[in-house]
């Protein structure tokens, strides 16, 4: 939650500067789980930089609320003249990919269906705003066209959506596309495409 939430400003080439979380709890929920959850975020936003500066909570009656749903949103600054975004994309750009794909989301679909694999699949969630800054300190102001984090959909999706706001074609070397050994196994066991999977601590650069 406070990940994604600082990864979507930073997309847009934007520093993150605060957070707010919402929490809708399901009666019942237990306490136990809402501090482990609310710990968590905590020492997250606090190694992130980016404090949670509000919030509000609200509870619905059982069986209303699966349990609990966070909303959080996020604060930044751009930089005037900073046009990052889909529709970017121009004929003879290079499309780089931060990291190895599909960890989070076999990590957590393991999770959900109490999946057993010989080696442990750990989610990649990270905040990418430090990697996007020291890029775009790096770089010509400009020269950085899209950013984007593939998140639902995966790398394909998420690269079919850029070509359709851009209007360009892109040609895509697969082998150059990592994947972790156990992650490649887990998605042929399962019968997914590693390129579909969500990721949650990578970023596309165009």
């Amino acid at each position: 939650s406070v990940h994604g939430t600082i990864n979507d400003v930073a997309m847009l080439g934007a520093q993150p500067l605060y957070l707010s979380a919402s929490f809708i709890l399901e009666e019942g929920f237990p306490l136990a789980q809402l501090k482990r959850i609310v710990e968590s975020m905590a020492n997250a936003s606090h190694a992130c930089g980016v404090p949670i500066v509000t919030g509000d909570t609200k509870v619905v009656e059982k069986g209303k609320g699966d349990g609990v749903f966070i909303s959080t949103t996020g604060l930044g600054v751009l930089p005037e003249g900073r046009n990052i975004g889909g529709a970017n994309a121009r004929v003879g750009d290079v499309i780089l990919l931060s990291g190895s794909i599909g960890d989070h989301g076999v990590a957590v679909l393991s999770q959900r269906e109490s999946l057993q694999f010989e080696t442990t699949i750990h989610s990649d969630s990270a905040a990418l705003h430090t990697l996007v800054a020291a890029m775009l300190a790096a770089a010509p102001e400009g020269s950085v066209r899209v950013l984007r984090d593939p998140t639902r959909g995966g790398l394909a999706t998420t690269l079919n959506e850029i070509a359709q706001q851009s209007a360009v074609g892109m040609h895509v070397q697969e082998a150059a596309i990592s994947v972790l050994p156990e992650v490649a196994g887990a998605c042929e066991m399962l019968g997914l495409d590693p390129l579909y999977i969500a990721n949650e601590g990578k970023l596309i650069a165009i």
